[in-house]
């Protein structure tokens, strides 16, 4: 690999690993207007999130990345849930899925209960949207 395709991944890296960063705060600030019953707008604020995310640059397979990708997605699929709105879309769904499955499985903490209570969840929710897709 060329000297030049080199600076580049490690730049992309670094502006990959800066942008889940700023949705990482997105999550904080989602999390604490939930907490104070301001749950529109930290549906909103979560959503802000996930599209900072989807910045072509990012690497969402990634763990700072995918992570944020995984929390995001929990958090839209929760607060639309108790609003009565359409959830995460297909690709965050995707992702969501993808990067729980890579886990290892024997993965501990928060992480591995993420991924076994939520997994399942999330799957449903990407084979309803690929089949209400399909059936259009």
């Amino acid at each position: 690999m060329a000297l030049h395709d080199r600076f580049q991944r490690l730049v992309d890296s670094v502006r990959s690993y800066r942008i889940s960063l700023k949705a990482s705060s997105k999550y904080g600030r989602s999390i604490k207007l939930r907490r104070i019953g301001r749950s529109r707008e930290a549906l909103e604020v979560a959503r802000q999130g996930l599209f900072l995310l989807s910045d072509p640059v990012v690497r969402r397979q990634e763990a700072p990345e995918g992570s944020g990708v995984v929390c995001l997605t929990l958090q839209v699929e929760r607060l639309a849930h108790e609003l009565g709105e359409p959830g995460a879309g297909e690709r965050d769904l995707a992702d969501t899925v993808a990067f729980l499955r890579s886990m290892p499985a024997g993965a501990r903490g928060q992480a591995a209960e993420i991924k076994r209570d939520w997994l399942p969840y999330f799957e449903g929710r990407l084979n309803s949207l690929r089949d209400f897709g399909n059936s259009g």
